[in-house]
């Protein structure tokens, strides 16, 4: 096949925020070197983004937490109310378990931690490129031990688990082991394709937007 007829994979159009300066720039040389993506811009704050409009073409942003002014929190929670909002995924240096939660609840699709080993944080961002989420083993059991012991939320999907097929059933509960959708089908013999179609069909037949929230309806049941 020639180089011409490849089919070429589009980059996916991601940015950072990022008070650091030496930081952002370390991450900003990863990102450019990454060939599934397109590098849109590093900003220094929440506000410096809020101004630039071309933070509305960004389809996956990474949020310092502590940022100056508007924290990360703040800034996600903000995001999440667009129209059409980018992932975002946290950068910290904390596992302090009630950053964790205060992250996934603003509305993150991933968590990475700085002070991973570069090669670690290197293959963590590669997954939240690829599969667009990024939630450690370490992390998805902490979930799921959080979601045990707390009480009943006022909206109980747990019915909605009897809707899964069995595939679908085994993908669900292979996510609290597994971080990427390559690794869950691996587990099972699937591509990693199938098991997104799987997760997409989950995440429609429990009512849910994400990893997390899927994980908390499997962790209802659990508690029941």
């Amino acid at each position: 096949m020639s180089q011409s007829s490849r089919k070429k994979v589009p980059r996916k159009k991601t940015a950072l925020v990022e008070d650091d300066p030496v930081y952002r720039a370390y991450l900003q040389g990863l990102l450019i070197k990454t060939p599934e993506v397109e590098l849109v811009r590093g900003w220094e704050s929440a506000e410096a983004m809020l101004a630039d409009t071309r933070f509305l073409i960004v389809e996956l942003l990474f949020i310092d937490l502590g940022l100056p002014g508007m924290s990360g929190l703040e800034l996600i929670s903000r995001i999440n109310n667009l129209q059409n909002p980018p992932r975002c995924v946290v950068l910290t240096s904390s596992l302090e378990p009630d950053d964790v939660f205060s992250a996934i609840r603003s509305g993150a699709s991933g968590y990475l931690v700085k002070s991973l080993d570069p090669h670690i944080f290197l293959e963590n961002m590669k997954q939240v490129i690829n599969d667009g989420v990024s939630l450690s083993p370490f992390i998805a059991r902490m979930l799921i031990d959080e979601f045990r012991h707390t009480q009943p939320q006022a909206i109980d999907n747990r019915n909605a688990l009897k809707n899964l097929t069995t595939r679908e059933r085994q993908v669900l509960e292979c996510m609290c082991s597994h971080v990427t959708a390559k690794g869950i089908g691996a587990s099972l013999g699937l591509s990693h394709e199938t098991v997104r179609v799987h997760m997409k069909k989950i995440y429609q037949k429990l009512h849910v937007n994400s990893k997390s929230e899927a994980l908390a309806v499997l962790a209802q049941e659990c508690r029941s």
